[in-house]
């Protein structure tokens, strides 16, 4: 069962690698991950594997959508994906 979530065509589970000597990348992976953890997740009690799926989407909906950031002069993910770089 466990090997099934890697096996398929379209796997649920995927080891993806960063690119080599790019250690930029795995801090913003790891920034993310801090900031799932500590603004969302253990602020809730999560009962279970369903539980937590609802919590991560619930997460990943406001972290990209509404939660402006500053890197991104104020901008959400998503409105910086679609716009583009600010032009100053």
């Amino acid at each position: 069962m466990f090997a099934d979530a890697f096996a398929s065509d379209d796997p649920v589970l995927r080891h993806v690698r960063t690119r080599v000597r790019s250690p930029q990348t795995n801090g913003v992976v790891e920034r993310s991950f801090g900031t799932l953890k500590y603004e969302h997740l253990y602020r809730a009690i999560i009962g279970d594997g369903n539980a937590l799926a609802v919590e991560i989407n619930c997460f990943r909906q406001t972290y990209n959508a509404l939660r402006p950031h500053q890197a991104l002069d104020d901008r959400t993910p998503r409105q910086a994906y679609l716009t583009g770089p600010e032009s100053t």
